[in-house]
């Protein structure tokens, strides 16, 4: 695995090296962020809402 590294100019931090597994876990948390966020916009936005299993009845599934 490779250790995380931070690129400095100037003593200032610039870029990030991280280990690709660690990149993808990263990713899948920010992506996890973004669903949660657009459920609960979605959530606010209405107001009505139908069960589970009448909607699987209305849809004759």
């Amino acid at each position: 695995m490779i250790k995380t590294q931070i690129i400095k100019e100037d003593e200032k931090p610039v870029a990030v090296v991280l280990d690709y597994e660690e990149y993808k876990r990263l990713l899948s948390i920010e992506q996890d962020k973004d669903d949660i966020a657009s459920a609960d916009k979605v959530k606010r936005q209405n107001k009505k809402w139908t069960a589970h299993s009448d909607l699987k009845k209305e849809l004759g599934i």
